[in-house]
């Protein structure tokens, strides 16, 4: 629940007019699959990159 708030709150500060935010399942699973390849960075094909920067922007991992 800790991350799904933190997520509100940089949604809040950070999101594009008129950007949707994640619902809690919704911020689970892509939070899950964050996780799952950013622990294998150094492994990803090139797609898997771009899947893991996708991510990043939506979770607003590249915030402070």
């Amino acid at each position: 629940m800790k991350g799904y708030l933190e997520y509100l709150e940089l949604h809040s500060y950070f999101a594009r007019t008129g950007e949707g935010k994640l619902s809690q399942l919704d911020f689970q699973a892509a939070d899950a699959e964050w996780r799952a390849l950013a622990e294998r960075v150094a492994e990803l094909t090139k797609a898997e990159r771009s899947r893991l920067e996708e991510l990043k922007a939506v979770l607003y991992r590249d915030r402070p």
